[in-house]
């Protein structure tokens, strides 16, 4: 019996595409977006990208956005700075032509910001600072914490509306330690066809999986894109018919104006002098921390130093930083409290560290630091470079945390009974009349640990992993990372190099050729460090060699001297030294 070839079903986006080109659109794709996932996406949905130096209202079409059907949603994935609150209002004032709209964020200072802003657009002046964040527009338009939204969903659920899912990311980052983003993601789910969905973030990697389990259908698996498997992600891949999603935006960025530094978290004297420098210059930082025992120990340190830890008790201080866009004191430390959402516009700040290995959070550190996105001042960002037992530590700390969401997901009417309330394991639901697990925290921690142990096998083989791929992320070199550290001493590190080099030398055969690797060694020493007053750009000759030398201390020279050859008594000239 003769074998016939199956058909196999392609979706080509747009449809019209030949194979071909769908591989050459992909491959062109996988250049410009580093995660697979959302690269996948992006060429089975449809995207546009805008330039680094353009902003969101100038790329988002309307008949994307505006035409949206009850059921179907968009993704804004765009990095800080680039134009997401302009978009935000401009989506929600052409949007609700009397719909209801609520624009959601996951921190009461990105609410007060989203309320300023959006009453600029009102031509709303003059608002008392205690009222701003308590304002509804045009009856319709209404700005809520995600934490205040759960908290009264049964208000909203089964009615049409309009929802902005700003700072998305959080579904996945804050759920380890609160039940809110798996509140709102069982909402979402519940509510698909009664609502318009428009989820806005800079950090989208950690919650697209969550994103696409709501807005696709349940047999449409995605399958990450990249350069090496083009042709067989293209043969699997759903159809766009499969997924609520219409489009995705994004926007490149230049990250030129960063400069990365490191430190090591355990020697906490040389990071305080480094911060304590630049702010008797007349510079601000912002510096972000894990828990409140390092934070105490910073304060007591840093100069003139202001410290927000929780919303609770610092709320007054965090609504005037909000309000001003700028905080007073010359250095502010703060926690998850104000990493997502808070926008500083203040030209002082020049400098940010940030003690996380979690990259989402240390992305959204950085971007709390407002610059011009077509002429941005320079930020100087410190990044911890942890040891295997720092890396360790951390493993440890997540194989608790996830051990005690399991024991409360393997028993949850015992959970809800004697666990205290809340507790970010699990919540009871009035509709439900059950308790319901966070399964969404309990895949992020999995996440995370499976991060941290890919870090540390990677770290046992080539030092630095986690630095590198900070680095990689902002477009950065990723050699010479011991360069980089705060405590790395240029001169000493260029003079060390040319010692090396001179040692080496001494110990050859003295040839042409041993002369001709000494300057090469020593011109690199001196350009790649920069310590040297001047730089190299092409070959060097003996008088700059021995000038160098001097640099280092070095006493001795080499010298151009003349070899004779005995029998045909023709001299040729070599360089050696004394």
């Amino acid at each position: 019996m003769e074998n016939k070839p199956q058909k196999i079903k392609v979706q080509l986006c747009p449809a019209d595409m030949t194979l071909d080109d769908a591989i050459a659109s992909s491959r062109e794709l996988t250049e410009n977006i580093k995660n697979p996932m959302l690269a996948s996406m992006c060429f089975t949905i449809g995207y546009t990208i805008g330039d680094s130096k353009e902003y969101l209202a100038s790329i988002i079409n309307g008949k994307d956005v505006y035409k949206l059907k009850d059921g179907e949603s968009i993704c804004i994935f765009a990095p800080t700075g680039s134009g997401k609150t302009k978009a935000i209002e401009q989506i929600a004032l052409n949007m609700s032509k009397g719909e209801k709209v609520i624009i959601l964020t996951n921190r009461r200072p990105c609410k007060v910001q989203l309320t300023k802003d959006l009453c600029k657009s009102f031509d709303w002046k003059n608002i008392p600072d205690e009222l701003i964040d308590k304002i509804k527009f045009n009856n319709n338009i209404e700005i809520m914490t995600y934490q205040d939204f759960v908290r009264h969903k049964h208000r909203y659920h089964g009615k049409k509306m309009i929802l902005i899912c700003d700072e998305c990311h959080c579904f996945a980052e804050d759920s380890t330690f609160t039940v809110y983003p798996q509140q709102m993601l069982n909402f979402l789910h519940g509510n698909l066809y009664n609502t318009k969905r428009i989820y806005i973030t800079a950090t989208p990697d950690d919650v697209l999986p969550a994103i696409w389990n709501i807005e696709s259908l349940p047999d449409a698996e995605l399958y990450p894109l990249t350069k090496d498997n083009l042709r067989e992600v293209i043969l699997k891949n759903p159809a766009k018919s499969e997924t609520r999603i219409r489009h995705i935006y994004l926007m490149k960025t230049n990250w030129d104006y960063l400069t990365f530094r490191t430190y090591h978290p355990a020697n906490r004297d040389i990071l305080i002098k480094y911060i304590n420098d630049n702010c008797e210059n007349g510079k601000k930082s912002l510096i972000f921390i894990n828990d409140i025992d390092s934070g105490a120990e910073l304060q007591e340190q840093l100069n003139g130093s202001q410290h927000i830890y929780s919303d609770d008790d610092k709320r007054s201080e965090l609504h005037e930083i909000a309000i001003n866009e700028k905080f007073s004191s010359d250095s502010l430390i703060t926690t998850k409290v104000a990493e997502n959402g808070l926008s500083l516009h203040d030209e002082k700040l020049s400098m940010i560290a940030a003690e996380t290995y979690d990259i989402t959070v240390l992305q959204q550190v950085i971007g709390r630091a407002r610059v011009n996105r077509r002429n941005p001042r320079e930020i100087t960002v410190l990044i911890p470079d942890y040891s295997l037992s720092q890396l360790g530590s951390i493993k440890g700390k997540l194989y608790m945390q996830l051990s005690d969401f399991m024991k409360a997901a393997e028993n949850p009417d015992f959970a809800m009974q004697y666990l205290p309330q809340p507790n970010p394991y699990i919540y009871y639901d009035a509709v439900l009349k059950r308790p319901v697990v966070n399964d969404t925290g309990i895949k992020t921690i999995k996440h995370q640990l499976d991060y941290i142990t890919n870090i540390i096998e990677e770290e046992n083989i080539y030092p630095h992993t986690f630095i590198r791929r900070i680095l990689s992320i902002y477009d950065k070199d990723i050699l010479n990372i011991e360069s980089l550290s705060i405590s790395y001493n240029v001169k000493t590190e260029c003079i060390k190099r040319i010692n090396e080099a001179w040692e080496t030398y001494k110990i050859s055969e003295r040839n042409d050729e041993a002369v001709k690797t000494l300057k090469e060694s020593l011109k690199a020493a001196c350009n790649e460090t920069k310590a040297y007053p001047k730089e190299f750009k092409s070959n060097i000759q003996l008088d700059t060699v021995n000038e160098i030398l001097r640099f280092a201390g070095i006493h001795e020279k080499v010298y151009k001297s003349t070899v004779y050859d005995i029998m045909k008594d023709s001299p040729t000239s070599c360089e050696t030294s004394n």
